[in-house]
């Protein structure tokens, strides 16, 4: 049997047609997937990667190792100088003002993980550096905060800066940008 070419070439032209309708609506759904997607499925994606932070006009590379189970923090392994002594960041996600080295994928996947992953627990993590020198950078303070963790509460941090239990100061979480443990 033989079929006409004028057949083919309308069959072509409607493939041809489909093809494109496929492609426009494919198009659409990725759009639409990318609407969805938030800045912890991002870093969810990047956990073990080297990432380069803008965390509120301090820039912030290393190793992104955790994302809190709340997502409102991250933990960030880095580099300090020639010596190459390492020191973790703690990093409210709410600060981070952009971000490099984000690995892209699909939206409705990671945010999925992003929400069955429980991660590391902010709470329990701070309490972990009880005894630990850090300095913590707030939302009203030019300069950062120094002292030794003495006390970790639901909301606050307590500092200890030698001056004695009447010169601890409390520091609180919500104000909190960033924490860097120095020892």
């Amino acid at each position: 049997m033989h079929i006409p070419e004028v057949w083919i070439q309308a069959q072509a032209s409607v493939q041809a047609q489909l093809d494109q309708e496929v492609l426009a609506e494919a198009a659409e759904l990725a759009e639409a997937q990318w609407s969805e997607m938030t800045l912890v499925a991002r870093l969810t994606q990047a956990r073990g990667e080297p990432v380069d932070l803008d965390v509120r006009g301090v820039r912030c590379c290393g190793i992104l190792t955790e994302i809190s189970a709340s997502g409102e923090f991250i933990l960030l392994r880095c580099c300090e100088g020639e010596s190459a002594r390492t020191f973790e960041y703690l990093i409210r996600t709410g600060c981070v003002n952009s971000a490099r080295g984000l690995p892209r994928g699909l939206a409705p996947v990671v945010e999925a993980l992003a929400r069955i992953r429980i991660g590391f627990r902010e709470g329990s993590w701070l309490r972990g550096q009880w005894g630990s020198r850090v300095a913590i950078r707030t939302n009203n303070s030019s300069s950062p905060i120094n002292g030794i963790v003495a006390a970790v509460g639901r909301d606050f941090i307590e500092l200890d800066n030698g001056v004695g239990m009447q010169g601890r100061l409390v520091v609180s979480l919500g104000s909190m940008i960033s924490m860097k443990v120095i020892s």
